[in-house]
This record gives structure tokens, sequence and C-alpha cells, in this order.
């Protein structure tokens, strides 16, 4: 596997898996991390049956900024023009893989509960 990092390339060799928690880690010197995915600590909500709003954001911490990984956005019954009832119900949900760099620091926010990572070693 090749990754390409800035104007050269590198040789990836696998290293590990890790679960990365709320305890902030840093990707080391001469490693590179693949996301693969996000195990969540809460199932997604229910659709509420009033007029009432539910908004739900599940986040990571990366380079010390906060970032949005699955967000629900849900609205109780409302009327259309045509009189109709129904709720209104928005997911959205961050893709992966994302690959992040040595030095980069990564940990769980709110309502991740892990974050499923692939260590690679960089060989020139």
């Amino acid at each position: 596997m090749v990754f390409a990092m800035g104007l050269y390339s590198q040789n990836l060799q696998y290293g590990k898996s890790k679960l990365i928690d709320s305890k902030v880690d840093t990707v080391p010197s001469g490693r590179a991390w693949k996301v693969e995915g996000f195990i969540f600590s809460n199932t997604m909500a229910n659709c509420p049956g009033s007029y009432s709003v539910v908004n739900i954001d599940d986040s990571i911490v990366l380079n010390g900024h906060r970032m949005a990984v699955r967000t629900q956005r849900m609205y109780g019954p409302s009327s259309n023009s045509w009189g109709a009832i129904s709720p209104q119900y928005i997911l959205w949900q961050q893709t992966t893989p994302m690959w992040l760099p040595a030095g980069a620091t990564l940990s769980a926010g709110r309502g991740v509960k892990f974050i499923n990572v692939i260590e690679f070693k960089e060989v020139p």
C-alpha cells in the first residue's frame, strides 16, 4: 500500500489495530492511522411522537477540535400543504476511512465510545 504524504510517497506496513477511547492518543512518529469506523455509546434515537425537536451530535476530537461524526435531527409530526402529517428525520454520518498523519491527536467525544483505528508503519 502506498500512502501520499506531502510531495513524496511512503509504503505502509500493517502495525496493529487500536480502539481509541476518550483519552487523547497521538499518532506516533513514522506511523499513520487509518480510522475505520466509530462505535457509538448510544443507539439512534426514536423520532418524537409529539411536536418536538431532537438534535443529537456524536463527535470525536481531532487535533483539539470537536468534529461531528453522526448527526440526528428529528422533528415531530408536521403538516405539509396537502394536510398530511408526518415526522421529519435527518441522519448524517461521517464516511470512513479517514487517514491521520504522525503527530495528529484523536479521542472519542460526545456519543462515541470507541474509534476503530488501524496503525501503519511508514516504510521508505
